[in-house]
């Protein structure tokens, strides 16, 4: 499976996000462990953590939430 599923399946990255090549070739460079880092992390957060400090520019679906993570 690829960095760019894993972190849609994890809610990183948003399901149908149009990441341009640059984005793309930053998230596939990641590491194994660095992805796990990422999904253990967002794992930890609780919804209203994130709710409280992680604005988005885009409104989520109703009970989702992404966040935005800058590499």
């Amino acid at each position: 499976m690829s960095n760019i599923s894993r972190l849609m399946d994890a809610g990183i990255i948003a399901a149908g996000a149009a990441l341009n090549p640059a984005d793309q070739q930053v998230v596939d460079s990641l590491t194994d462990d660095e992805v796990s880092a990422l999904i253990s992390i967002k794992s930890k957060l609780t919804a209203d953590f994130v709710q409280r400090n992680f604005p988005s520019s885009a409104t989520p679906a109703p009970g989702t939430r992404t966040i935005g993570i800058v590499f």
